[in-house]
């Protein structure tokens, strides 16, 4: 197995390919075996030292794959099962991760990883901002700034789909 560890923070020469061995999952954990990973501008501010991390350190917080083992207590996922994530703990560059099956979704097979890998973040900052920053009705107007860009592109298809007429800038 093996993963991007930083020692030190830096530019992307501070980044480093490392065999890791990795324990058996615990309670409320699994193995994944990833696929494919996103990057992400945080995972440069982990990286920088923008925001601080433990050295050294994995880094990477979005990535799919399959699930290889299950710790107790785990209902909701088996090996073989397609997953996600998009969040904390951070070390998704690699080839294997230990991650909580409470921040996991299933991935339906008709989707590649690869496509999944691109939307996490964006579709979770989506969601936040349509039905939790402000509850988005139908019939309302939204302006959206940016509406080009990768998190504009899925909020305004979203808002459309509610029934929102969006204005978009870029």
């Amino acid at each position: 197995m093996k993963a991007v560890v930083i020692s030190e923070t830096g530019g992307p020469e501070v980044l480093e390919i490392k065999e890791i061995k990795l324990e058996n999952p615990k309670s409320g954990e699994v193995l994944i075996k990833n696929e494919a990973i996103g990057l992400n501008y945080i995972d440069t501010y982990h990286r920088s030292g923008l925001y601080p991390v433990e050295l050294p350190s994995s880094i990477g917080m979005e990535g799919a794959g399959v699930i290889e083992k299950t710790g107790q207590d785990v209902k909701d996922f088996q090996v073989g099962d397609r997953v996600a994530y998009a969040s904390l703990p951070i070390g998704s560059y690699s080839t294997h991760r230990i991650f909580p099956s409470k921040k996991l979704v299933k991935v339906p097979k008709e989707i590649d990883f690869e496509n999944v890998v691109t939307l996490m973040t964006k579709g979770f900052t989506v969601f936040y901002l349509l039905h939790k920053t402000y509850l988005a009705k139908s019939s309302e107007t939204i302006l959206f700034h940016a509406a080009a860009g990768g998190v504009g592109q899925i909020f305004c298809q979203w808002a459309k789909s509610l029934g929102c007429k969006v204005i978009g800038t870029v």
